[in-house]
């Protein structure tokens, strides 16, 4: 099941369940974010979406990223 703990990556307030990424094509969390939140690795192979730690201090909460994840593998406390 993909919501299990061992499949979210928890930052200080973002979540990502690392097991929807990797059937992403799209990588529109990174493109969406106009703070440059998100990075993701390995987009020719198994995708996963990060946070950039040192900016997630600057993300301002607005779900941009949240909506443009089609399929939903981010979530922010």
């Amino acid at each position: 099941m993909s919501d299990t703990p061992e499949n979210i990556v928890s930052y200080k307030f973002h979540n990502i369940d690392v097991s929807k990424c990797k059937r992403c094509e799209a990588f529109s969390c990174e493109e969406a974010c106009f703070r440059g939140i998100y990075e993701v690795l390995n987009k020719d192979s198994e995708p996963v979406c990060t946070v950039v730690e040192e900016r997630e201090d600057h993300c301002i909460k607005c779900h941009i990223c949240t909506t443009a994840c089609k399929l939903r593998a981010i979530t922010i406390d």
